[in-house]
């Protein structure tokens, strides 16, 4: 401890020394500068979102001029009072910076400096953080990445009130507290240089990491800070830094390669030290750079989204577009885009509050005014990889204005850490509600109770594993035998992404190869989305297929919110006691409730509802196959998981094989009038009639009076080349890769 103390104390001397200034852009500079306070505080009349939050901002900070400032020494996890004291504390910092800068009312910026004061008195005195829990920890924070988060928010406090501070206050301010804490973001210290390796780090917490450092550096008036967090430690820009990690994290489409959740986390890195460059580097254009890579991403962003919420991809939780991160992200692009009709939009229906800066003034004026046009959502393919060839995620949105549903697939490269081994896992939104789930993670939100609000363990054994997802399993083993180095070095690929142009379909097509190469294992995965005369609603066929040059088993988990209604195979039950799936890779978290097996030759149904819908999952395949219904829970001792409920499509032993599922929505149940319609699938049967080098057909029975469709999946994608299939005698002819003859 006494180590890590007198390093940190060393350096912030050797920085005060040798480091150079540069003369600045003046105060104030990162949130907003001068002349848009000018604006600002004119026009708040007209800006009655902007009025709001300013006014309870002030109102906060001046219900805390008179309370005790509270310092505790470092000591609890996520969610634990310390942590939130500190985490309340920088909240603070910023509200009386800001405060300060509308009222003039110097008692703001004092209280500001005496908590500045007061940490820089603490901030020496801290080692490790004691709980030990991260490979990289803070000395305020259990990890490093909030000890970014504080100096963000900090900087900006800084930034406000240092003009107010003496010279001799801010020297202390400086070299007791910021510039210790960025050089320990930057680099760590001498028997650990962890940090070193995230802020040159391509992922989030660099993100966070090189905003505070540059943030800071431009609160300080030092240049050295601002260009190490640009471009990286080595100053070359080829090794770390912001704007490489605005070049390699995102996909040219704005996709970010740790998925919805991280995307909505980290977007707020980008914009709030983009606003702070833009204001003190305008010659960057950091807002243009890769055709606007940052709009993108926030687009990519609201795509990623079903009813408010983002799509649960990788290490992902409950958070959406009502989170503070698109708040900053909407109103921070607002300001440099101010003819995006979409952003007033949004900010009115999912935000309640505005940021302080000129973009959310200008965008609660644009609101007041009635401006604002309605987002499209759209299908889309969002390309992976800082390239785009890395795979990506394909969205199917129904273009009916009366139907909400969207079909999703991820076919991307692992991504990075929070990643998960799902390749081509599938997920299914409908009615405003999600259907097919994609799990998320495993963890509680600074609740200290829950392993100190870090993730818990079943987050490796269980939501990161292949069985938590609805995808191929092969051998009850996760895709790369669930070894993050090994997945790292490959993505899936798209091969089409197609949209009939008669509109009688939407369609898409990925492949995997390297999941199981060590098994010699190759899958392709189609979804089309189609909508079948006589029915009521779309339906989607699920086409899996498998290549491999030995038997194995394989398995088809849908993971389903609802309850289930029926099956039309005989259900063996277990009645008074449960038994597991497998002993490994997720299985030893899922209890099999029922195990059922079809007659010979016939499809396999399931039917469950969710809200006033029914959804039925019919499913055959070219080799026999068995269904077990199973829920989560099983060795879970701390009671971390969520009880969800699943359907298991299972092929005991085969080589090649070919499992088609349509699923299908239909019926209408109200528990409030206790009254139901449509409740039985009108599909009869599924069958797979041809399965060759060219194609696969699927044959859809449906209806009363036994309605015939055919699905034909090409296995080439070229959408030049014809084919030809002949079932039951009648030739089918078609071009391109997928044909749907009604």
């Amino acid at each position: 401890m006494n180590t890590i103390r007198t390093y940190i104390t060393g350096i912030a001397t050797a920085l005060s020394l040798s480091m150079p200034s540069f003369a600045g852009n003046g105060h104030p500079c990162l949130l907003f500068n001068s002349d848009e306070l000018t604006e600002m505080k004119e026009g708040m009349a007209e800006a009655p979102l902007f009025n709001k939050s300013i006014s309870a901002i002030i109102a906060n900070a001046e219900a805390l001029l008179d309370t005790p400032i509270e310092m505790p020494v470092p000591c609890d996890g996520g969610g634990g009072p310390v942590h939130e004291r500190h985490k309340s504390n920088y909240y603070e910092l910023m509200d009386q910076g800001i405060a300060y800068q509308f009222t003039g009312d110097t008692r703001h910026a004092e209280r500001a400096a005496k908590m500045f004061e007061a940490y820089a008195k603490l901030y020496p005195t801290l080692g490790y953080h004691q709980l030990g829990l991260s490979p990289v920890p803070g000395r305020l924070f259990w990890q490093t990445l909030n000890e970014s988060v504080w100096l963000v928010h900090a900087s900006v406090a800084y930034d406000c009130i240092k003009d107010h501070l003496t010279a001799s206050r801010r020297k202390v301010i400086e070299q007791n507290l910021l510039l210790p804490m960025a050089e320990f973001i930057m680099n760590g210290t001498a028997d650990n240089r962890a940090n070193l390796k995230t802020f040159n780090k391509m992922h989030n917490h660099g993100t966070w990491a090189t905003a505070a450092v540059g943030m800071a550096g431009m609160a300080m008036d030092r240049k050295d800070l601002v260009d190490k967090a640009l471009y990286g430690t080595d100053l070359t820009g080829k090794n770390g830094g912001f704007l490489q990690q605005m070049d390699w994290l995102f996909s040219p489409d704005g996709y970010f390669t740790e998925g919805a959740y991280y995307q909505r986390y980290a977007l707020w890195p980008f914009v709030i030290f983009a606003q702070c460059l833009n204001h003190t580097r305008p010659d960057l254009k950091v807002f243009e750079r890769r055709d606007h890579i940052l709009s993108k991403a926030f687009d990519a962003l609201f795509q990623l989204s079903y009813e408010g919420e983002f799509m649960h991809i990788n290490d992902a939780m409950e958070k959406g577009l009502c989170a503070q991160e698109i708040v900053y992200a909407a109103n921070i692009l607002y300001g440099v885009e101010p003819d995006n009709a979409t952003l007033p939009y949004i900010a009115r229906l999912y935000h309640e509050d505005c940021i302080l800066c000129v973009g959310g003034y200008r965008l609660s004026k644009a609101i007041a005014q009635g401006q604002g046009s309605r987002p499209t959502f759209r299908s889309v393919l969002l390309r992976d990889g800082r390239d785009g060839a890395e795979g990506g995620f394909g969205i199917i949105r129904n273009t009916s204005g009366t139907l909400n549903t969207a079909l999703t697939m991820k076919a991307t490269s692992h991504g990075l850490s929070h990643g998960h081994y799902d390749k081509l896992t599938m997920a299914f939104y409908d009615n405003g509600k999600e259907i097919f789930l994609d799990y998320g993670a495993s963890r509680f939100i600074n609740l200290e109770a829950k392993n100190s609000g870090h993730y818990t363990r079943e987050n490796d054994s269980f939501c990161k594993q292949s069985i938590a997802h609805n995808t191929l399993v092969a051998d009850a083993t996760s895709h790369f035998g669930g070894v993050y180095k090994v997945s790292s070095k490959h993505h899936s690929d798209f091969t089409d992404f197609a949209t009939d142009p008669q509109g009688r379909f939407q369609a898409m097509t990925a492949k995997e190869n390297n999941a199981y190469a060590d098994k010699d294992i190759r899958m392709e995965r189609t979804l089309l989305h189609t909508t079948l005369p006589g029915m009521n609603y779309p339906v989607t066929l699920d086409l899996m297929k498998v290549k491999a040059s030995g038997d194995h088993s394989y398995d088809i988990p849908y993971w389903y919110r609802g309850h289930m209604v029926s099956t039309n195979t005989r259900q063996e039950r277990s009645l008074s006691s449960l038994h597991t799936l497998g002993d490994s890779h997720g299985y030893q978290h899922i209890w099999v409730d029922a195990d059922c097996t079809p007659a010979p030759g016939d499809a396999m149904q399931f039917t469950f509802f969710n809200g006033n819908r029914m959804y039925s999952v019919t499913s055959t395949a070219t080799s026999p196959i068995t269904g077990k219904l199973m829920h989560l829970g099983a060795n879970d001792p701390d009671f971390n998981l969520r009880e969800e409920k699943g359907w298991l499509i299972r092929v005991p032993e085969a080589s090649d094989c070919s499992i088609a599922s349509l699923i299908e929505p239909h019926g209408e149940y109200d528990v409030i009038r206790e009254t139901a319609s449509g409740t039985k699938s009108s599909v009869k049967n599924v069958s797979i009639v041809a399965d060759n080098d060219d194609h696969t057909a699927v044959r859809v029975n449906y209806g009363a009076d036994g309605t015939t469709a055919l699905i034909f999946v090409a296995n080439d994608a070229d959408p030049a080349l014809t084919h030809t299939a002949v079932i039951d005698n009648v030739t089918h002819r078609w071009t391109g890769h997928y044909h749907v003859k009604y």
